[in-house]
This record gives C-alpha cells, sequence and structure tokens, in this order.
C-alpha cells in the first residue's frame, strides 16, 4: 500500500527510502543492507527532501525550486560518479558529489533504478477501468518485489485481492474508470488493513467527541491529568462576547463534563484511566481532572471494597516510575509484566548488585604493530580515549542512529550546516575567489535555504568568513615548505606521519570554529613534534587560529618528554578505557584544578555534556571517570600544553 501512496504525494526523502526496508524490494534492485546505509548518507548529503523536480513542487503551491527534490539529488550524485567536481566546479549549474566512486558506482546504479521506478509511479493516470488497474497493479508487484519463499504467502494474498477486486466489477458489469483512491480503498478492506476511520477494527484511538460515544466493552481514557482535562481554552483578544457570558451560551468545560460523563456510561465492562500522578523530578503529587476527583468521591460514598475499607484504594492502581521496579515481579496481579530482561534487572536491584564496570581489568597488551602510530591516530586518541578504545582495539561501534531524513526543506541553517558552510566558503575564499561568487556554488550543494531566507544566511556567514579569511591571510607566510615526512622512535614505539603547514615562521594551523579542548590537543600534538624535529631555519613556533581566539605555543626545551607520556597514555589506553574526557579536563587545569569546573563540562543540564557521549557511557559504566586518575591525566596532558601556550583576539 506504500507503493500506491506514492502516487500524487509529496515524495518526502524518508517515505520513499522507507519503501527499500522491505526486504522484497530490497532483493529486487539488488540491495543490500550494507548498501541501504550508503543509499541513506547519499540522499542525505547530496540534499534531496521531497519533491520529484520544480515542477512537482509547483503543484503543492509552493515556489517552483529545484533545490532539495530527487532531480537535484540523483544529478549530483550521477555526475560526482562521472565528473567529480572537488567540491567547486560546476557542470551545467549542477554541483557533482565526490563520494561515489570505484564499486560505489553499481550500487547507485541499483538505487537510481530504484528512484526512477518510483519516480515513474507519479505519471499514473488519474482514473482507469478496473481491468486496466489490475493489469498496472500486477506489473507493479513484478517491479518491485522479488519474494523469496518465506514471502510468497503475502506477495500470493496480494494477487488474489488484484483477482477479487476485478472479478467483483466484472460481476457487477461496471465498466467506467475509477480513481486510485477507490482502488486503495478496495485493496485496503481485502488485505485487512486497519484504514483511519472511526471504529475500522481492532483498538480504536479517537480524541474525545460529543454523540460518538457507542458501547464499548472496554473504554480508556489517557491522559487525564488536571491541567489537561477539561480543556482549557483562551478566547481570543477579538471576541468580545467571551466577556459577557450569559445564559444559553456555550461553555467548553461543561461539553468536556458531558464528554466525561457519556465515556463512562459507554463502558461496558471497564473503565480505564490514567494520569501522572507523580512528577518525573521531584516527586511531587500531580492532581487528577477534577472529574476524575470527584468520580472517586462518589464512588467513596456510595460504595465499598469488597472486604469492607475505602473503594478508592481497591479500584486505584499506583505504577513505579521505573518499569524494573521489584514490585512488578511480586505476585500482585494487578502489577505485572512479561519482560525477561525487566525481570532480571529487578532482581539485581533487590540484591544491590551495583551495575557492573564494563572492563573489570585491564585487556592484555596488543600485538606489536600497535606500536607504530600514525600522528592523526594519535590526536583521534587523545580528542576521546574512550571512543579511540571501543573502536579501535574493539571493533565496537557506538554512533548513535542518524535522524530520519528530513522532509522539508531547510528553513535555516542548523550548526552543523552552518559549520560545512564556512568550511566550503573559507576553501573558497582562500584560492583566491570572492566569496560573492560562490553563492551558486552554495546553491548547487543544497547548503542554503531557498530564495532570500538563503541569500541572506549566505551573506552573514559569508561576512563571517571574510573576517577570519583576512585574518588567516596576514598571518599565512609567504613561503611554506614541503609537508615533513617523519618517523620517531619514542618509548619503545614509532610515531610516524607527514607535518604540513611548517614554514621558516614556525608551523600555522586553523580552524573555523569556536575553540574547543580538541583544538588544543590538535595544535599541542603537532607543536611537539615540530620541537622534536627541529627543522632547519625553522622558527619552533606554532600558530592555530580559530574563530574566538589565537593560541601560539612557545620553543620547547625537551618536548621529547612530553611526546614520550602522550604515547604512553596511548599504548596505556589500548588496555583500558583513560579517565581523561578531553573537555573535563582542560575546564579542570584552566580553572586551577577545580572539580566542580570539570563536572560542570562533564554533566549534561542544559547544555549536552560530555557524559551523553555513547562512548564514555559505555566505557565508564558504573565508574565515576572524575577520580584521582582523572587529575593525574589532566595534569599530564594538560599541565605542559597550558603551560607553554598563550592566548590572543583573533586578527
Amino acid at each position: 500500500m506504500a507503493l500506491l501512496d506514492l502516487p500524487g504525494s509529496r515524495y518526502e526523502a524518508g517515505k520513499v527510502l522507507e519503501l527499500l526496508d522491505e526486504p522484497a524490494v530490497g532483493r529486487r534492485f539488488a540491495l543490500t543492507g550494507e548498501d541501504l546505509q550508503a543509499v541513506h548518507d547519499w540522499v542525505r548529503e547530496s540534499g534531496i527532501r521531497w519533491g520529484i523536480d520544480s515542477a512537482h513542487r509547483a503543484r503543492f503551491g509552493v515556489p517552483a525550486t529545484f533545490e532539495h527534490t530527487w532531480r537535484f539529488g540523483l544529478e549530483r550524485l550521477l555526475l560526482g560518479y562521472a565528473l567529480p567536481g572537488a567540491g567547486e566546479r560546476l557542470f551545467g549549474d549542477i554541483l557533482p558529489h565526490d563520494e561515489v566512486e570505484g564499486s560505489l558506482g553499481e550500487i547507485l546504479g541499483r538505487f537510481a533504478a530504484f528512484a526512477e521506478a518510483a519516480i515513474a509511479l507519479n505519471e499514473m493516470p488519474v482514473a482507469r477501468t478496473v481491468p486496466q488497474w489490475s493489469r498496472a497493479l500486477r506489473e507493479m508487484l513484478g517491479q518491485f518485489f522479488d519474494a523469496e519463499e518465506s514471502g510468497e504467502e503475502e506477495i500470493a494474498g496480494v494477487r488474489a485481492a488484484i483477482s477479487a477486486f476485478e472479478a467483483q466489477a466484472a460481476a457487477g458489469g461496471f465498466a467506467g474508470e475509477i480513481p486510485l483512491e477507490v482502488v486503495k480503498t478496495a485493496l485496503r478492506s481485502r488485505l485487512e488493513i486497519p484504514g483511519r476511520a472511526f471504529l475500522s477494527g481492532g483498538v480504536t484511538f479517537c480524541a474525545m467527541v460529543p454523540m460518538r460515544s457507542l458501547p464499548f466493552e472496554v473504554v480508556c481514557l489517557l491522559g487525564m491529568n488536571d491541567t489537561a482535562f477539561p480543556r482549557m481554552r483562551r478566547p481570543h483578544g477579538f471576541d468580545l462576547m467571551a466577556n459577557d457570558f450569559r445564559r444559553g451560551d456555550r461553555s467548553r468545560r461543561d461539553d468536556d463534563r458531558y464528554l466525561f460523563l457519556e465515556s463512562l456510561i459507554s463502558a461496558r465492562r471497564c473503565f480505564y484511566i490514567s494520569y501522572t500522578g507523580r512528577h518525573i523530578r521531584d516527586d511531587s503529587v500531580m492532581p487528577p481532572s477534577v472529574l476524575v476527583s470527584e468520580l472517586m468521591d462518589y464512588l467513596a460514598q456510595n460504595y465499598a471494597a469488597p472486604h469492607g475499607g475505602d473503594i478508592r484504594a481497591h479500584v486505584q492502581t499506583r505504577h513505579p516510575l521505573q518499569p524494573f521496579s521489584t514490585r512488578y515481579f511480586t505476585g500482585d496481579s494487578r502489577l505485572f509484566s512479561y519482560s525477561r530482561t525487566l525481570c532480571e534487572a529487578a532482581g539485581r536491584a533487590a540484591k544491590g548488585v551495583a551495575l557492573q564496570p564494563f572492563i573489570a581489568r585491564p585487556l592484555p597488551e596488543p600485538e606489536s604493530e600497535w606500536r607504530v602510530v600514525e600522528l592523526e591516530s594519535l590526536i583521534r586518541f587523545l580528542r576521546n580515549p574512550a571512543r579511540y578504545f571501543l573502536r579501535e582495539r574493539l571493533g565496537i561501534r557506538l554512533e548513535e542512529g542518524e535522524d530520519e531524513l528530513d522532509g522539508r526543506e531547510p528553513l535555516v541553517l542548523s550548526g552543523l550546516e552552518d559549520y560545512a558552510l564556512k568550511q566550503r566558503l573559507l576553501g573558497v575564499r582562500m584560492r583566491g575567489t570572492p566569496l560573492a561568487s560562490a553563492l551558486p556554488l552554495a546553491r548547487a550543494g543544497g547548503l542554503l535555504p531557498h530564495a532570500q531566507v538563503g541569500a541572506a544566511a549566505f551573506e552573514r556567514t559569508a561576512d563571517k568568513v571574510e573576517d577570519f579569511a583576512q585574518g588567516l591571510l596576514a598571518a599565512c607566510p609567504r613561503h611554506t615548505l614541503e609537508p615533513i615526512a617523519f618517523a620517531l622512535q619514542l618509548a619503545g614505539m614509532e610515531l610516524r606521519g607527514m607535518l604540513s603547514g611548517v614554514s621558516p615562521e614556525g608551523l600555522l594551523g586553523h580552524r573555523l570554529a569556536e575553540c574547543k579542548a580538541k583544538d588544543l590537543l590538535d595544535a599541542w600534538v603537532r607543536h611537539l613534534v615540530l620541537n622534536v624535529l627541529r627543522p632547519e631555519s625553522v622558527t619552533l613556533v606554532t600558530r592555530w587560529l580559530l574563530e574566538d581566539k589565537a593560541l601560539e605555543f612557545r620553543p620547547l626545551p625537551e618536548p621529547h618528554l612530553a611526546l614520550t607520556e602522550l604515547l604512553k597514555l596511548y599504548w596505556s589506553g589500548l588496555q583500558r578505557p583513560l579517565h581523561f574526557p578531553p573537555e573535563s579536563a582542560c575546564a579542570y587545569m584552566k580553572k586551577d584544578r577545580a572539580m566542580d569546573a570539570a563536572r560542570k563540562e562533564w554533566i549534561s543540564n542544559r547544555n549536552r555534556g560530555e557524559d551523553a557521549d555513547p562512548y564514555y557511557r559505555l566505557a565508564f559504566r558504573g565508574v565515576d571517570p572524575l577520580d584521582g586518575e582523572f587529575e593525574t591525566l589532566s595534569q599530564t596532558v594538560f599541565g605542559p600544553l597550558l603551560a607553554a601556550m598563550e592566548e590572543g583576539r583573533p586578527a
């Protein structure tokens, strides 16, 4: 049915790709689970949001813009495979997406075939005869589905529903044309797929509407809190009649009281009411709706419990906050659970079993090839030692799932989108191209909102980039050396890589963003390598330009000692997660070893803290990483770093 919902729809990226989640569709187009991950990345990165093309978008009453449509993204992907543009060359107003190369081209071809087939569905005639619809539906099944033995029964059921639909029309002698909506309704009823209509079968979810309260065995009212029901309706400012209420005027609150009574009368066997009775943060009492309180008072005045006592304790069930509470597994008929996992958790909680650390003791030392360390690997390790340990040593990847594909064009730039635009524009500006000429490039890359909103966002970002570029160009030396290849033997390990950005004036690096601990670590490691290598006729100074700061590291008398300590930490970090969250460590050292400053960076409050990182959550499960080891590592890494660093304002 999802296929039949496409014609006439917005063709939102997520809705179209959901079709490929069906195994039979994926097999038809030879796209595996790993292929689908690449496809999702391509769709997101190429800027596909919704709409087939500009003409299709115009049918929905919006401007006929080409950006963020399926044609826009597919052309970028296909052209990127044929003619890579390095993110700076337009071919016929199309900016190639260069991330598809080699064997990925075969996956792209299969995905393009699926996309074209899905797009072609939108060209289906508005109305057809029943035989014509039946023939088209059977062709659609063959085009999109490749059922294995386990799925043949489902496909056979669909074919049977199509045949029954055709036979019914023939038996009635109907030869006219019908629209697609009629076809979908007929097939849905035969496939027993409930629609959204009231009383459509199964459990009916609906709003409380007057005169609709038919008898039911069970009636459930959810969310009956004091502030939710009766519903509060604030009158419009221009509604002067609301200030002069008279007898006979409609009262919305009285309507809701009547709705509650209707619902109560409609229940034949069970009338279920739920509300949040305790505040999730401070456990304070939260009252139910006044109607629920009145019902409970009425029951208390007129009824008693089966064995005497207050009826309210008999009809009211108070649920624990957590689903793993031991109360769910004590045999109480009113509190129960079918979850084996929660039962085990409740048993551990009852015994007072503390959460076990992820790593109880260090792993054995890795093989000798791990003693050869790339420069970028060392920097990546220091940025997040727990992530490096889990990913590189244990092969565990915990990246949080990508957000659902957005089905709307961007209206404003998000933080990541603004950062990507800044980096793109800075690259253009440093090549000597005026930023004003980069507007078509940014639009072709799908980086901007549409029309004047996008132009205004581009202008604001371009101003920031221009200011930063001016300072960077002023700091750039006239002559830069070729990248220096090195292989350093320290602490029984070999650190190797390429040191770029070196000139007779020293080393220069930059990042167009606000300063973070990872920037300090990046610059510090490269500064140590520079001072160990001591290139001839090169000043042993490192300058690192950021959006809000300019950092400078002075020459070091014994840089190999600090670099050796970092390599020792790297080797230890391959055996267990080090208690070294860098943002917290940097704040700790900058604030004269104030643990409060470290915890402010570590704990998520209004802003996301380092404790929200999934790698830290797993690696430090059941332990507090801000301990004595944290203090020692913070001093080891950031002590000499901050001592050699000077901060200034960007030029």
